[in-house]
């Protein structure tokens, strides 16, 4: 992550109009003082390098703040994973190459190449655990 968080990142300070031009120069000084404020005005622009600490807590707050607008009270969230190392039905409906290789590069490249399967597996996986599961058990709605 340090690797693209060089390459892609962009380095931003916050300034308020009152404070002088901060130069590079400033800025390490004031980080070899210990200044934790300069700190919180840097990294508080890493919430796009996905993985970082800042990335998640956006989405968490993203994902609040969704399920209090649609009122939680009543509502079941989950979500399902798609890690494609760990679904064995799902590659039994890849096309197979003649051969019977099943290392993991080959099952990524099947996802990649057929991913209107996989959409359908998961969608299909999906509806049978909300009519068949949820439903009956809770007397659900989907909306």
């Amino acid at each position: 992550m340090r690797w693209r968080a060089l390459q892609e990142g962009k380095v931003y300070i916050k300034q308020n109009l009152t404070d002088d031009q901060i130069t590079v120069s400033d800025i390490q000084e004031r980080i070899i003082q210990g200044d934790n404020h300069m700190a919180d005005r840097i990294m508080r622009f890493g919430e796009g390098l996905r993985g970082s600490h800042q990335f998640w807590n956006a989405r968490s707050n993203e994902l609040y703040n969704m399920i209090k607008q649609i009122d939680s009270q009543g509502l079941i969230f989950f979500t399902f994973s798609t890690a494609d190392l760990h679904w064995p039905e799902l590659h039994k409906l890849m096309p197979s190459s003649g051969n019977s290789e099943t290392s993991a590069k080959h099952h990524h490249q099947n996802i990649v190449d057929n991913p209107h399967i996989a959409v359908w597996f998961f969608s299909k996986r999906f509806e049978i655990f909300f009519n068949d599961v949820l439903k009956q058990q809770w007397d659900l709605e989907d909306w």
